[in-house]
């Protein structure tokens, strides 16, 4: 991909085949999107219908919106073709229950067209006979539903406006079944592939909530002003009223991996009460934390709970508060007490269980794999985690006198490490596998895995020049950098297929740590483009074509998106390292974002900060508080009251790291 990361003759910040981004605008062909305002923006973006649509549609029905009709891995599978002299595909009546297979092949060089009519008809007497005669109809898990339960049927599948999602179903009644005669035959009408023009891009966003006792952000660039203001309504948009985190606008309640990304992030800074209040409303009665879905019904086959522990902790380091500190100690060593005995593989010094986040497992693992032998591999994100969270328990330890568990746990991060760096580690590609999988004999899946090779560098795993490699060298689409890489054919868009914008903050966070100014322009460029021309932080995009309507499941509003938009100026441009003692600035700003910024109002334990900083580069020629110089660019815990920082960088090639 040709790319320009310095202001080109056309006025770019950053330009490409597939996109551009200008200090007031995003251009991506003929979609645009401008800045009116710091607290206005506009967007002409429509989701186009997607040429490249396979015909092959994978479905299950759905009693109440849960998924209760087949075994995982087994949908219905039907190629959306014309046959025997129809106009339009047209479904056999499907018995509940009962796995519908086409045995027709999908044709080659055969997409679906856009706006194809599927009529559905669903078999629903077995069901309802159950009911008269048991009063309940006993699903594939054994569970019961019962006649005074039965509210309604619905579809969910891969191919738009089918959804996964099916605790959302319910907000999708154009996926509801109907039985209008009565006669136990439910049937509906959908149509695929159908051009959307969503309503989060139809025109125009303009800030309606007061934000102004967050930090507010100023600099050369309207663009990123406008989606900093855009990300902070946002961010207290995902504040339910009982004062937790709301995952997304189409996500409900409180989960763990998203709300500790998010709070690692940024939202340990901006909003630490709801923070710490999301962090224990994940915790069990017995002071565990709790793994969220996942394959196998999550834990012990996903085991990337862990990542509340670095959470917690970068709360702590970000408030300093004692008994923050004494709370979440024994949850965290309960935790990984029993994940030793569940998941710790002694032989590897690693940790098993699914990719961190990557959680559908048709996704991101052959189909052959079942949940134990999903549970046996060793991936490299969730490693990442666990490492991380055995290193964060020594430091609490350290703090709280306890020195036998600070060396047990850094005794067990070390092995982990050892771990992830002899068996993951690829030294012809320059970044990670993905995981460790098989039965007897396990060998080592070569394809990137972003979140965890990003995990790697920030965490440490990944140290010197193996650092700078992995930023390198691991792949990047078009729009940004996807999930997994290569992508697997035939598997529709979420995690395969698509780009995350948090798991891009990640990578900027990533890029910056090693002194890769490429790596980062481009990151920042591809969490712009999306919010400008969505005109919200969506969950997920295509990583082919960079549109959000093509993936399976999505949401506007998105936590660890937003956050990891804000990382961007907290964590990135400003440098912002928090430490259990002290906060420490390491500002990189890349060449082609160069100039004057502010950042205001920005609280810190007993301190508010006023910053200045004009340059870029991650090179400080002068810092100062209060016009005195500020000595190795810290700021100590202790400070209290309100100073103005003022930090100058040298303007030249980034300095690489010590």
């Amino acid at each position: 991909m040709q790319q320009t990361t310095d202001t080109d003759d056309s006025g770019a910040v950053w330009k490409s085949e597939a996109y551009a981004v200008y200090r007031d605008s995003v251009v991506q062909g003929k979609h645009v999107a401008r800045v009116v305002s710091p607290t206005s923006l506009t967007s002409n973006y429509q989701s186009p219908a997607n040429e490249f649509q396979s015909p092959e549609i994978n479905f299950k029905f759905s009693i109440n919106s849960k998924d209760n009709e087949l075994a995982p891995g087994q949908d219905h599978r039907f190629i959306a073709v014309p046959r025997a002299g129809k106009t339009a595909p047209e479904l056999p009546v499907i018995v509940f229950g009962q796995r519908y297979v086409d045995p027709g092949a999908v044709p080659a060089n055969l997409y679906l067209p856009p706006n194809t009519p599927m009529k559905i008809r669903l078999d629903m007497r077995p069901v309802l006979a159950a009911f008269k005669k048991q009063g309940f109809y006993t699903t594939f898990k054994g569970e019961k539903i019962y006649k005074e339960d039965f509210k309604k049927v619905f579809v969910a599948g891969n191919t738009a406006p089918l959804s996964w999602d099916f605790d959302n179903l319910v907000n999708k009644p154009e996926l509801e079944l109907k039985d209008p005669d009565g006669n136990g035959i439910y049937e509906t009408t959908l149509t695929l592939n159908a051009p959307q023009a969503a309503e989060t891009t139809a025109g125009k966003w303009e800030k309606s909530i007061n934000t102004d006792d967050f930090p507010q952000y100023t600099s050369d660039y309207p663009i990123a002003d406008a989606l900093y203001n855009l990300a902070l309504e946002e961010a207290r948009r995902a504040v339910e009223p009982d004062s937790t985190f709301r995952t997304g606008k189409e996500w409900a309640g409180v989960w763990t991996r998203d709300i500790s990304y998010s709070i690692i992030l940024s939202m340990a800074m901006l909003q630490p009460e709801v923070a710490k209040n999301s962090l224990m409303r994940k915790v069990s009665k017995e002071g565990r934390i709790i793994q969220d879905t996942g394959t196998g019904g999550a834990y012990p086959c996903s085991t990337d709970r862990m990542i509340w522990a670095t959470a917690a902790w970068e709360i702590y380091k970000v408030t300093g508060e004692e008994q923050w500190l004494r709370t979440v100690y024994p949850i965290i060593q309960k935790s990984i007490e029993d994940d030793v005995q569940n998941a710790y593989n002694a032989q590897t010094g690693m940790v098993r269980g699914e990719s961190s986040f990557l959680d559908w497992r048709e996704q991101t693992y052959p189909k052959w794999m079942q949940p134990v032998d999903i549970y046996e591999s060793e991936t490299l994100g969730t490693n990442a985690v666990h490492y991380h969270a055995n290193v964060v328990l020594s430091q609490m330890a350290q703090i709280l006198g306890e020195a036998a568990v600070a060396s047990k746990h850094q005794q067990l991060a070390q092995q982990i490490k050892q771990g992830i760096n002899k068996y993951l580690w690829q030294p012809e590609k320059g970044y990670y596998g993905q995981f460790l999988y098989g039965r007897t004999y396990k060998i080592l899946s070569p394809r990137a895995e972003a979140l965890g090779e990003a995990l790697t560098v920030l965490f440490g795993i990944a140290e010197g020049e193996r650092a700078e490699q992995v930023v390198q060298k691991t792949p990047t689409t078009p729009y940004g950098i996807s999930c997994i890489y290569p992508q697997i054919p035939g598997i529709p868009p979420y995690h395969n297929n698509g780009v995350w914008p948090f798991v891009q903050s990640y990578w900027a966070l990533a890029a910056a740590k090693v002194g890769n100014d490429a790596s980062l322009t481009e990151s920042i460029a591809a969490i712009y483009r999306p919010a400008a021309l969505f005109l919200t932080n969506k969950e997920n995009f295509v990583a082919e074509n960079g549109d959000f309507a093509g993936t399976q499941i999505n949401s506007s509003n998105m936590l660890w998106s937003l956050s990891g938009s804000l990382s961007l100026v907290y964590k990135v441009l400003f440098g912002m390292d928090f430490q259990a003692d002290k906060l420490v600035l390491r500002p990189f700003v890349p060449k082609a974002f160069a100039g004057p910024r502010k950042l205001s109002n920005f609280k810190y334990r007993g301190a508010v900060l006023d910053l200045e900083m004009e340059g870029y580069g991650n090179e400080i020629t002068t810092i100062t508080m209060d016009d005195k110089p500020l000595a190795n660019a810290t700021i100590p815990a202790t400070l209290t009251g309100r100073h103005k920082v003022r930090i100058l960088l040298a303007g030249k090639a980034p300095r690489k790291p010590p």
